[in-house]
């Protein structure tokens, strides 16, 4: 009962902030891919810059979503934001 007091608020919030976080990524994808290379680079310099010593484990967590399946995790994405 305890775990349910805590999960059900936290389901309810997934379940109503899905779509809206499916919509702002696929607007984002968009802009992504009009973008020139050039400023795309740019941005993901940024960002790494910016996490400062976190640098390695971005990378890492990128290698490691690249090796570990991140074609069928973007497969997957897509499929559930066309059925929504």
């Amino acid at each position: 009962e305890l775990v349910q007091k805590f999960a059900r608020p936290v389901l309810d919030f997934t379940f109503e902030a899905m779509p809206v976080i499916i919509s702002a990524c696929q607007k984002a994808y968009e802009v992504y891919r009009r973008l020139p290379l050039v400023y795309v680079e740019l941005l993901i310099g940024a960002v790494m810059c910016f996490f400062g010593g976190f640098y390695p484990t971005v990378f890492a967590a990128l290698q490691a979503a690249e090796h570990g399946g991140l074609i069928t995790l973007r497969k997957a994405l897509g499929a559930l934001s066309e059925e929504m």
